[in-house]
């Protein structure tokens, strides 16, 4: 019997990722084309060390979900993009975060930081598919994005690229639902962000004054940046979680302070 993969070598980059057997063993599992498995393992291991200085909120658990996600929406398109590019540009989507890099560090390009990476793989990817992976991680961020909108800098590639729609939809929506409620709480803890002010605690300096109201300024509106029918159906869903969540948060603080307990 012919092998279905053998047109498309690509396509075997789609398997699922076992997460939960991920922190048990050095590498995800992940078929792929023998031209390109040697340097996706390369690739995970280069984010594994990187995000291990990360906290919970943006470690290698994140990115791995985010890369499961990322292939799992890419297979659901009518047109196939370039898995091989969505593939390594979720692995890398978090490299150049700049909240985590130190303040004094010179701004460098995906470019320039993937350099060394590339010439470990001569010949294992063309150099056009390694600037659209640059280009994708260096676009993907949610703050750069919403600072692209509101100065009308969308250009017809951000608006038309299927590999940035996939990683951009399972980043956010990596940051929603039930894991995103559990990354909001992790990283309030190392931000020292209180988890919830009621509306007369005064004045605060943080950008968001408590976990809470990050969802009313941000997660709650997620789903509507959505680039893909499957990112929206997935995205829906998890914001309705996260309604639940908050409206049970509001009703145990009542509770708490009326003395209702």
């Amino acid at each position: 019997m012919r092998d279905s993969t053998a047109d498309n070598p690509d396509s075997l980059l789609s398997a699922p990722v076992d997460l939960f057997s991920i922190s048990s063993r050095p590498h995800i599992s992940m078929p792929a084309d023998m031209a390109t498995r040697p340097m996706i393992l390369a690739a995970e291991s280069l984010a594994r060390a990187h995000h291990s200085q990360y906290d919970p909120s943006h470690d290698f658990h994140h990115v791995a979900r985010v890369r499961s996600l990322s292939l799992s929406i890419a297979n659901s398109l009518p047109t196939p993009p370039d898995l091989l590019v969505v593939n390594l540009a979720a692995l890398f989507h978090d490299l150049l975060d700049r909240k985590y890099l130190p303040k004094e560090m010179i701004e460098v390009t995906a470019q320039d930081h993937l350099a060394g990476f590339w010439a470990l793989w001569p010949g294992a990817i063309s150099e056009e598919r390694q600037r659209l992976v640059e280009r994708v991680v260096e676009n993907v961020s949610y703050t750069k994005e919403v600072k692209r909108i509101r100065e009308g800098k969308q250009t017809d590639w951000h608006k038309t690229c299927l590999e940035l729609h996939c990683v951009q939809d399972a980043d956010k929506i990596d940051a929603i639902g039930a894991f995103g409620i559990l990354r909001c709480a992790a990283y309030s803890a190392v931000s020292s962000r209180p988890l919830y002010l009621p509306a007369n605690s005064g004045p605060t300096t943080s950008t968001s004054s408590s976990a809470i109201d990050h969802f009313r300024e941000k997660l709650f509106s997620l789903h509507r940046m959505m680039k893909t029918a499957k990112g929206r159906e997935i995205a829906e869903r998890r914001t309705d979680y996260m309604h639940a969540f908050v409206a049970q948060v509001e009703l145990e603080w009542k509770e708490v302070e009326e003395g209702n307990c």
